[in-house]
């Protein structure tokens, strides 16, 4: 059974500033999730962030949540490693 996936507007915009082959790489592995929320390789995150997982894609991390009651995939960042952590400590 599949999960829906939905990206949130900012993680939206911020693919959009991605390199295209990134971005083209990053949303290969977004449609993936639809079949295997937790593929391997992902990682779930730790402290705060413990909700979330990640997908590593060369120097950029898509940031995510799994639903599994709602079967719902939601994609919430989307950006540069340097980046990733400090944002998402900062939103949530």
């Amino acid at each position: 059974m599949s999960y829906r996936t939905l990206i949130a507007r900012t993680a939206q915009r911020q693919l959009l500033r991605l390199p295209k082959p990134v971005r083209e790489q990053a949303e290969q592995h977004i449609d993936g999730l639809a079949n295997d929320p937790r593929p391997w390789g992902s990682e779930a995150l730790s402290g705060t962030l413990r909700p979330l997982r990640k997908l590593r894609i060369g120097d950029h991390r898509v940031a995510y949540r799994v639903d599994d009651e709602a079967r719902l995939v939601t994609v919430v960042w989307a950006g540069h490693r340097s980046r990733i952590y400090d944002e998402l400590e900062r939103k949530q």
